[in-house]
């Protein structure tokens, strides 16, 4: 609250403050159906995801089949569509991966047969990962690999073995379909992007200006969402989330950010090691351990991309922090848990005034369609709260 009085404009930093409140007050409501619902709603968050997973796949490959039938090269990232960057699908994916490993997992309830179909429709899904061309997803995603391994030893080799063999096969179609068929099609076919490139100054620089703003605003930071308010052409925000938050709310902030995430991360650990679930159904076990998996793999990501800034990760993030919420409360006696009292609710309103309060001057002129009253004295290229991202100076 002090950082956002501190800054430039406390209006841009009240909605930003408000959007994390309300992504807090999301992931307690997922937290609350995980408890009411229990395997019924992963289930059903899993169905959901599946079927996001196939209708994309099935624009993907469509676009990825038309560029062969019109003879026409596509030029890397086609065919990805929908998303103003093909990160932003990354962001996206990543927050699946380990999820929807889930109906091949022994003990989810899906038949031979079926486990089968499933295993390609993952192993397409995986394509879409080697075509994206990103090194920071795979980086992220052997770390989380790793970590889970020390962590949950044996117990993790279903969930780890099922992760290695999809993107191996998804990895081997990826090879043929953006590969080798191109060079039979006589000038159809992919323009190949790889993750193995060298460019890395954007980042760098970014990171750089992130650190030139925490020495300058060490207490308090720029304020938040005020990285896109001090001018650059490169990004509206550091890709970096540890960067982004001691830049724009101070050091004291990010420390006690990474003190609760610890503090979160050991409590998780004490209730479910190797040793506790050990006597668990298999259900629970490959739940816990996606869980983990996959909370490790997006936080790793995070440090070299905008996980906690696009509006579709920020979604999934509560929804899986939710779910490790609900997942953990569990194990609580049902004559411990709370209902929300009157300060909550409280705060509840007031963050719904404060998020209405702050979109209406720049959500108003988008509604009514008179885009002259639009501010457009942006100081910052590229996405953060708006699709033009950075913060209007009058």
């Amino acid at each position: 609250m002090l950082s956002s009085l501190s800054a430039p404009s406390p209006r841009h930093a009240w909605l930003e403050v408000s959007t994390f409140v309300g992504l807090g007050y999301l992931a307690v409501f997922i937290a609350t159906c995980v408890l009411r619902y229990r395997d019924g709603f992963f289930h059903a968050v899993v169905a959901t995801l599946a079927v996001g997973a196939g209708l994309y796949m099935t624009g993907f490959f469509s676009g990825y089949v038309a560029s062969f039938i019109e003879g026409i090269p596509l030029v890397w990232p086609e065919p990805f569509y929908m998303l103003s960057n093909v990160r932003q699908f990354n962001q996206y994916q990543l927050w699946t991966l380990g999820l929807l490993m889930l109906p091949v997992l022994p003990g989810c309830g899906l038949e031979a047969a079926y486990r089968r179909w499933f295993s390609l429709f993952l192993s397409a899904w995986w394509v879409l990962l080697f075509a994206s061309g990103s090194r920071g997803v795979l980086l992220a995603w052997l770390l989380a690999l790793a970590m889970t391994a020390v962590v949950y030893q044996t117990l993790a080799r279903p969930l780890l073995w099922a992760q290695i063999k999809h993107g191996v096969f998804g990895l081997a179609g990826y090879c043929l379909l953006f590969i080798g068929l191109p060079r039979l099609n006589n000038g159809g076919g992919a323009v190949i992007q790889t993750a193995l490139r060298n460019q890395t100054e954007d980042r760098l620089y970014l990171w750089g200006h992130a650190w030139a703003m925490i020495k300058t605003h060490p207490w308090l930071g720029v304020g938040p969402m005020h990285f896109a308010w001090y001018p650059n052409d490169t990004g509206a925000h550091p890709h970096n989330s540890v960067l982004q938050l001691a830049a724009e709310l101070g050091l004291p902030a990010i420390i006690l950010v990474l003190l609760l995430t610890g503090h979160g991360l050991i409590c998780w650990l004490q209730r479910y090691n190797a040793r506790t679930l050990a006597d668990e159904s298999a259900f629970k076990i490959a739940v816990v351990i996606t869980l983990f998996f996959t909370l490790v793999m997006t936080a790793a990501y995070s440090l070299v991309d905008g996980v906690i800034v696009m509006p579709l990760s920020q979604v999934m993030m509560a929804l899986m922090v939710g779910l490790a919420m609900g997942v953990y409360r569990q194990q609580v006696p049902a004559t411990e848990t709370q209902k929300p009292g009157a300060a909550m609710r409280l705060l509840a309103g007031a963050t719904l005034a404060a998020l209405v309060w702050a979109v209406l001057p720049d959500l108003l002129p988008r509604i009514t369609g008179n885009e002259r009253f639009c501010p457009v004295a942006y100081q910052v290229e590229g996405p953060r709260f708006w699709q033009e991202g950075g913060i209007p100076q009058q």
